[in-house]
């Protein structure tokens, strides 16, 4: 006997009992969670390193004979503008809430606009000391920021993949 099967209408030959059927269904449904538990937790992980990043060492320079090293949130909370910290938050957050609604394309622009934002972080940086005899590294914070981003994108591009949220 066949049977039309209700996710993707392919035709399919009868061979379980209900029961069985229920079991293997069950099965499926189980594998499809997990996938998308996945993807949520790829996405929300890159945004507690991007979290974690806000308070650990930016960047460590040595200038004249000075160590001068800083967080982005200390460098913001010592100008008196803690809410610019925000700026390094909206698009992980943001990421995180499509992926709690189970939206994968903003998840992917969001991961990308967190990738550009650390890209221009980079430049800033790079073109604040160029030509100064300057020893210019980033910190711990720098990397973790960055891998943060990269995660969330990771987690857009396996949502894509996987074909994560799809019923």
């Amino acid at each position: 006997k066949l049977i039309i099967c209700n996710s993707c209408k392919c035709e399919m030959l009868e061979m379980f009992s209900d029961k069985e059927y229920l079991g293997y269904a069950l099965l499926i449904r189980r594998d499809v969670m997990d996938k998308n538990k996945k993807v949520q937790v790829v996405v929300l992980a890159g945004l507690v390193l991007t979290v974690i990043a806000l308070f650990l060492t930016l960047y460590e320079v040595t200038f004249m004979g000075k160590d001068v090293s800083d967080s982005i949130f200390n460098a913001y909370k010592d100008q008196g503008k803690t809410g610019y910290t925000m700026l390094f938050l909206v698009a992980p957050l943001l990421a995180s809430i499509f992926v709690l609604l189970k939206k994968r394309i903003p998840v992917i622009i969001f991961g990308l606009l967190q990738c550009g934002l650390w890209a221009l972080l980079t430049s800033t940086f790079k073109g604040q000391f160029k030509g100064a005899t300057v020893t210019f590294e980033y910190g711990t914070g720098f990397y973790v920021g960055l891998l943060g981003a990269v995660i969330i994108l990771v987690g857009g591009i396996m949502a894509i993949a996987t074909k994560a949220f799809k019923e």
